[in-house]
């Protein structure tokens, strides 16, 4: 039976909510905001010391305000380089985590009396699963569905030796 098992519901956005899909995606976000955000006084401070001396050195040193605009031009061009590849590799990511990409293929979604057969269980207990938000679900080791309680139940780990 175990080999039978999939992911089958967990990950299935068309059980969410729009507004838990958004409430995600904008925590999603705003940590990612929040990493870049705990990074930029370090990246601040290289970016500073390097540029300091590299512009002290190509205009001060080298030909004054001409160095300066070709330097500039140089920064524009690798600028528009590296966002070219970031916005070509989210492209690609996109592609590959959205719609019919390789990354989500998954089974069919299993016909209600199919899914009781493979669990062994009857009607009621499939629409207990089905409709509770936050259930604990107690299996045997043939992985046979002995118990389903709605809401979160202590996890116990028995200690080694112990008969669960």
């Amino acid at each position: 039976m175990a080999k039978g098992l999939r992911d089958s519901t967990i990950h299935f956005r068309e059980f969410l909510t729009a507004r838990q899909r958004a409430r995600e995606a904008f925590i999603t976000t705003a940590l990612w905001f929040l990493y870049g955000y705990l990074w930029l006084p370090l990246v601040s401070f290289v970016a500073w010391y390097f540029g300091v001396d590299f512009a002290y050195e190509r205009v001060i040193r080298a030909g004054g305000p001409d160095q300066l605009i070709l330097l500039l031009l140089w920064f524009s061009i690798i600028f528009l380089i590296i966002l070219l590849i970031v916005v070509t590799w989210s492209g690609v990511q996109y592609s590959r985590f959205t719609g019919m990409g390789e990354r989500r293929n998954r089974a069919p979604l299993l016909d209600p009396v199919e899914e009781r057969d493979m669990w062994q269980i009857d009607e009621s207990l499939q629409l207990e699963i089905k409709v509770g938000q936050v259930i604990t679900i107690s299996m045997d080791n043939e992985l046979h569905i002995l118990n389903v309680q709605q809401g979160y139940s202590p996890i116990i780990i028995p200690a080694p030796g112990e008969a669960s």
